[in-house]
């Protein structure tokens, strides 16, 4: 008996440690897919800098982040990985933040500078000097060496010349030059900036970003039997290039008479693989 009693103290013993082991052991959990899912998007999310289309992984992260919490939460015994969506969540809102902070700013700064180089713009475009009107509609880089009577020399030329290379620069100097005919009428002929109808980068200039703003005028004046309208629109073509802290602008064009909102780009002439474009 004495045998028996303590061979079921050993048995009883054996039970309890086992039990007290299995209690210790971890149960296995695997990690959620989804907060893999939202800590890789929001790791992708920091192209947004380069390019604001990678907005959409910036929303991917904080959704699947947000879908990988509720995941877990149901299934807590089978799924872990609330650190991983929190570490996708807080990247999406870092990258996505900061792009789009950074994205608003740059624009503010930029458009200001367009309107404030419109404005200038328009003060010449209102005095006497047609000179003065092709410095700012020429490239910095094409009149370094020129003065405004030569450029007029130029035009000149080119007008009795049609196929002569200022023509062929200046696509658009006969909208330019009716312009200045109908501001020259009177006295009373003036014209002013009203707003930027658009602004963007242009492509197709190597690592240099070239700007583009589409600055709308409003010519105001009487009517005559040349003109007669009180009231017309033109649309100037602004461009820029960096150039230190600021931008390097020029008038590229200007387009007269102009109905608001219904300027087309010309289509950039293709290129044949070497640089070359036809």
């Amino acid at each position: 008996m004495a045998t028996d009693q303590k061979a079921s103290v050993i048995d009883t013993d054996s039970a309890q440690a086992g039990s007290v082991i299995e209690n210790e052991l971890p149960t296995y959990r695997a990690i959620s897919a989804i907060a893999v899912f939202s800590l890789v998007c929001g790791g992708l999310a920091v192209f947004t800098f380069a390019d604001p289309v990678f907005y959409v992984f910036s929303i991917l992260a904080l959704g699947l982040g947000i879908w990988a919490h509720r995941t877990i939460r149901h299934f807590p015994d089978i799924l872990t990985g609330h650190g991983l969506a929190n570490a996708g969540i807080a990247l999406g809102l870092m990258f996505g933040l900061a792009s789009g902070t950074i994205t608003t700013v740059q624009y503010l700064v930029r458009s200001r500078q367009a309107e404030k180089f419109a404005r200038d713009y328009v003060e010449i475009l209102n005095g006497p000097s047609l000179g003065d009107v092709l410095m700012y509609t020429s490239h910095p880089d094409q009149v370094k060496d020129k003065t405004g009577a030569k450029l007029v020399q130029e035009v000149e030329a080119g007008k009795a010349n049609p196929r002569s290379a200022i023509e062929q620069k200046m696509g658009s100097i006969g909208h330019l030059l009716s312009l200045r005919d109908r501001l020259t009428k009177s006295k009373d002929q003036h014209v002013h900036f009203v707003k930027l109808e658009a602004m963007g980068e242009e492509e197709g200039h190597g690592t240099e970003i070239q700007l583009v703003a589409l600055a709308l005028l409003e010519v105001e004046g009487p009517a005559s039997t040349e003109f007669p309208e009180e009231r017309q629109y033109a649309l100037a073509i602004l461009k820029a290039r960096p150039k230190g802290r600021q931008y390097e602008w020029w008038a590229d064009g200007v387009r007269f008479p102009y109905q608001p909102k219904t300027f087309v780009p010309p289509a950039k002439p293709a290129d044949d693989g070497h640089g070359h474009a036809h």
